[in-house]
């Protein structure tokens, strides 16, 4: 009996585990977002190293606290250099790995080279990325972020957001401050969290505080169709040797379309305007060089060409403003092919 009822406990644990692995795919695949495909390269992704000298070695002490030197004086005291090396260190990067027949990401920590009668060094972390292909975000109106991923204690992780691949914004990390009402986390039982973050409303909130930092031009439009998600892995450039090998693995990344994917109907792609109160901002979504007119009414029966647009990308936004007039009064706007 038993025995019975351990092996019961262990198959319900199993089972808890794979079924919470199926929920957040099949939330993911509803969503309608698209699993990273890992199984014979990087599917585009691109990884990014950070290299630092570290300055190591022993360092004495030879000023007794408070002591005066001979004469009534103070001595030469100080610290004395007994011995000191540097080393350029470079973080490791991201590569490929099986997780039971899943495929995935793994980070190393790097090799450990500070002797341990070294009494100072150099205190850096340094960075490891990997950087995915452009997304593109005016596809879907509900956009989301999935991952799982698990890590040693001295490793941390982190996820940016970039819309030109220059500039980076930070939107989560292990227990976060920000964000929280748009990120959920919960745990498989395998040693693996599971990240879901709705990107759509996060970036909706994140546009809202930058505005009202007077940071517009850092804004990211949820209906961009120029994204990317970077993953982020710190780990201790100056590692004592002996210390234990660390590592960070992360799987089953579901992420929005990428750029150019399955565009196959680019030609009938029909002229689209959505407005976007929260950030006050509009979006203009339609295809790729062809040239919309932007019309407003006051009154839905008599039309006014605002504005006149040809399309570098899927879609471009603007701050609202850019339309609207002085007055208050109420306007509607519509998006038409130029005749």
């Amino acid at each position: 009996m038993r025995t019975y009822y351990r092996t019961s406990i262990i198959l319900f644990i199993i089972l808890l585990t794979y079924n919470s692995y199926l929920k957040g795919n099949d939330q993911a695949i509803e969503l309608g977002l698209t699993k990273v495909n890992f199984s014979s390269n990087l599917d585009g992704w691109t990884t990014v190293t950070e290299s630092e000298q570290i300055r190591y070695g022993e360092w004495r002490n030879n000023n007794p606290i408070n002591q005066v030197g001979w004469g009534g004086g103070w001595g030469n005291w100080g610290p004395t250099v007994v011995w000191e090396n540097y080393k350029t260190v470079t973080s490791n990067e991201f590569e490929r790995t099986s997780f039971n027949g899943e495929y995935g990401l793994v980070i190393q920590s790097i090799d450990p080279f500070v002797p341990s009668n070294a009494t100072q060094y150099t205190p850096k972390q340094l960075g490891s990325y990997i950087v995915s292909p452009r997304i593109d975000l005016s596809r879907s109106g509900n956009d989301h972020l999935f991952f799982q991923y698990k890590r040693d204690r001295e490793l941390k992780l982190e996820v940016w957001l970039s819309k030109n691949n220059e500039s980076y914004l930070g939107i989560w990390e292990e227990n976060p401050s920000r964000y929280i009402n748009h990120i959920n986390v919960s745990s498989l039982g395998n040693g693996f969290s599971q990240v879901r973050i709705d990107l759509q409303n996060l970036l909706i909130e994140m546009g809202k505080i930058l505005i009202n930092n007077d940071l517009e031009d850092s804004v990211i439009s949820p209906e961009n169709d120029e994204l990317y998600i970077v993953f982020v892995a710190y780990d201790n450039a100056n590692r004592r040797i002996g210390s234990l090998p660390n590592t960070i693995d992360i799987k089953s990344i579901w992420t929005p379309s990428y750029y150019g994917v399955d565009h196959n109907n680019e030609a009938n792609i029909e002229p689209e305007i959505r407005l976007e109160p929260r950030t006050e901002r509009v979006t203009v979504l339609g295809k790729i060089g062809e040239t919309y007119e932007l019309q407003k009414s006051l009154d839905l029966e008599r039309w006014e060409v605002s504005h006149s647009f040809t399309l570098k990308t899927r879609s471009e936004t603007y701050p609202l403003s850019y339309f609207q007039e002085d007055s208050k009064r109420t306007q509607f706007f519509r998006l038409k092919h130029k005749p």
